[in-house]
This record gives C-alpha cells, sequence and structure tokens, in this order.
C-alpha cells in the first residue's frame, strides 16, 4: 500500500499557529502564576525584596516566559537558550534550597493565588513548572558547555553583591543564613559559597547533557521543528 500523502502545506501551517497559540498560553499562566508569588515586590513597591534569590530567580523566569509566549504567537524571537536554561536553573536551585536547607514558611501565610501562598508558588509550583517548560516546550541541541560558566558567574556576581550590600549599607543584613557573613567569618562564607557553586555547577551541566540528549524538536509545540524553523526564517 502507498504510504499516506503528507497534509497540505496550509493544514500543516495551520496546525503550527494552534500549537503555538496554546503554548504560548501555557506560558503566559505560569507567568502570571509567578508574579502573583512576587507581587510583594512589583506591586507593593518592596525593592529591598530583590536581595533575595527566591524574588530574582521567579521575576527573570516571568519576564524570560512571556518573552517567549510573544516569540511563539510571532514565530521567531525566541529567548536564548543560554537566558532559558539559566532561569530554569535559578529556579531549580530555588526549589531545592527551599527543600533541603530553608525553614517552612510561616503558618497561616495567605494565599495569593489559587489557594496557595506567595512562598508555595515560588518555592514548589514555578521550579517545577519550570523544569516541565524546559523539558516539553523548549527546542533542545542549543546549549554549549560554557554556558555552565555563565550560570555560575551569575551566582558568584549574586553572592558578591549582597555581601557587599551587608557589609556597607547600615542595617542591611543578609538574605540568608548561609551568606551571612557576620554569623559565618569570611571562611564560612566562601566554603558556602564554594559548595552551593559546586551544587549549581553540577546540576547546570545536567541540564546542558539533558539538552544534548533530547529531540531537536519540542516535545509538545512546534520550536526546534522544520515547519516552524521555515517560518521563522521566512520572517526575517
Amino acid at each position: 500500500m502507498d504510504a499516506p500523502a503528507p497534509p497540505p502545506a496550509g493544514r500543516q501551517e495551520a496546525q503550527v499557529r494552534v500549537l503555538d497559540v496554546v503554548v504560548a498560553q501555557l506560558r503566559l499562566c505560569v507567568a502570571t502564576l509567578a508574579l502573583a508569588g512576587t507581587q510583594e515586590v512589583w506591586r507593593e513597591g518592596d525593592l529591598g525584596g530583590l536581595v533575595y534569590f527566591t524574588n530574582l530567580s521567579n521575576l527573570s523566569f516571568a519576564l524570560v516566559l512571556v518573552w517567549a509566549a510573544v516569540a511563539s504567537l510571532a514565530g521567531r524571537g525566541h529567548p536564548p537558550a543560554v537566558l532559558k536554561a539559566g532561569v530554569t536553573l535559578f529556579l531549580l536551585i530555588t526549589g531545592l534550597v527551599s527543600w533541603l536547607v530553608l525553614a517552612p514558611g510561616a503558618p497561616g501565610a495567605p494565599a495569593v493565588a489559587l489557594g496557595l501562598t506567595g512562598g508555595q508558588i515560588e518555592h514548589e509550583v514555578v521550579p517545577v513548572a519550570a523544569l516541565l517548560d524546559f523539558l516539553l516546550l523548549d527546542a533542545h541541541r542549543r546549549l554549549r558547555w560554557r554556558a555552565v560558566a555563565w550560570w555560575v558567574g551569575a551566582l558568584l556576581l549574586y553572592c558578591a553583591v549582597t555581601t557587599a550590600r551587608g557589609l556597607l549599607v547600615p542595617g542591611a543584613g543578609y538574605p540568608y543564613g548561609f551568606v551571612d557573613l557576620g554569623a559565618l567569618g569570611w571562611g564560612g562564607l566562601l566554603r558556602n559559597v564554594l559548595a552551593y557553586g559546586t551544587a549549581f555547577a553540577g546540576l547546570g551541566a545536567l541540564l546542558v547533557l539533558a539538552d544534548r540528549r533530547l529531540p531537536a524538536g519540542a516535545l509538545v509545540g512546534t520550536a526546534g521543528h522544520p515547519v516552524a524553523l521555515r517560518q521563522e526564517a521566512a520572517g526575517r
């Protein structure tokens, strides 16, 4: 028997558009949830909250996810792989540190969206959503090993800024106990930075390895697939 004929180009492009719209909607929903979890920063003007890695990672992810959603609708202009995977890594670290190191959230904290507290959204829901987005919706085989160095550099910059802030700004303090120079001393701080930096690099290497093992095209949606690539090339 003859093989079935492929769908006409017009129908194929229509299917691509439907998938792109679905992916964009999913991403905008997750971005909205991340913004709900960080509303004290952007809505109530608590800019001091930006010192917390949790808030930075969630806000960065929300912005990159909106960028990715718009790019899906436009058919081009997706965030660079090193940036998209980087904010995913930051959220994975956020979730793991919350689970392994930080104390549970305060009892009786108010729900901010879907019956969830801001802490639950930032530390549990969004990190899981970020990992699923990376695995299922992103195009792959785009990362290079040097991306790990960029990500570790971002962590070191964060540690340097929070240390300088605690030293130079009266009463500022430190966002987390494991970077509290006053309590740890320089030796303890450097040991913690080395330990977290090593874990950061290891998890980043796993992300790069996963990216290289996964199919080039997204498992859900059209990113990286031939039809989408042709559309992107035609739009340039």
